[in-house]
């Protein structure tokens, strides 16, 4: 087996990632005031306004997840999380993509790993060619949050499902990866941390080997996984585990 690509998820991944019902309370004022500034108010206490917002997003995101699309970011909260409030759509449109980074931001704490760093530049080091494939509702933030962990200068390419109109697991997201790449399927190994839709996904998609490493998002993610799923070629507890695995594979070892 030869493998010359790595592909990562991003949240989860790259990053993990943690919310509750209190951080998102404490960020609703930033969406107010985003809205605010276009002389959109929301009526309502901020409790029962998040209360609203999150019943409709996880509506959307129950579609999402079943049909496999990504919206963009106006019809989100125009037709999905907003849409109890009957606001101008071309309104909020003109903020969405605001809103959108907003929410993925500060609705969720976000940590980089603490080995991401190290990992990234081992696999560099060994000639790995590097790139970023995310479910996210911007157009932005994956961009803006590489840039402030200082790490986007590892990657050749990052593939979004609010660009490219579908998310994973549908294996049509990670050809559009391996089309940027200009890389192969059967030379390509995926880092993820759920399997409804890393692992599952690159499989589909052909992946010479799937990684996963568990986060706070992958027991709910994967709640309603049947038990004959695709499963993991291995599963690590630290990305640093990764280098080790792809280092013996390369000298001949087989997949320790």
């Amino acid at each position: 087996m030869t493998i010359d690509t790595i592909l990562f998820d991003m949240g989860g991944t790259i990053e993990d990632i943690h919310f509750d019902r209190a951080l998102r309370l404490e960020a609703l004022p930033l969406i107010l005031s985003v809205l605010e500034a276009e002389g959109l108010v929301l009526p309502g206490s901020q409790e029962s306004i998040l209360e609203t917002i999150l019943e409709r997003n996880a509506e959307y995101k129950a579609w999402s997840e079943r049909e496999l699309v990504e919206s963009s970011a106006s019809s989100i909260w125009n037709d999905w999380n907003l849409r109890d409030y009957s606001l101008p759509a071309d309104r909020v449109a003109s903020v969405a993509e605001r809103l959108a980074c907003l929410w993925e931001t500060r609705f969720f704490d976000r940590r980089m790993r603490p080995d991401a760093v190290d990992t990234l530049e081992a696999l560099r080091d060994r000639g790995y060619r590097l790139g970023i494939i995310s479910n996210t509702s911007s157009r932005t933030q994956v961009y803006k949050t590489l840039e402030a962990y200082g790490i986007a200068r590892f990657f050749e390419c990052v593939v979004l499902s609010s660009v490219e109109g579908i998310r994973k697991p549908h294996p049509g997201i990670f050809e559009a990866a391996l089309r940027a790449m200009n890389s192969r399927a059967e030379r390509t190994a995926y880092v993820g941390d759920t399997l409804s839709r890393d692992v599952i996904g690159s499989k589909l998609a052909g992946f010479a080997l799937a990684f996963q490493i568990r986060s706070f998002l992958t027991a709910p993610s994967d709640a309603a996984i049947p038990s004959g799923s695709a499963r993991p070629d291995h599963l690590v507890s630290s990305l640093k585990e990764t280098v080790g695995i792809l280092d013996s594979i390369r000298s001949g070892g087989g997949e320790p």
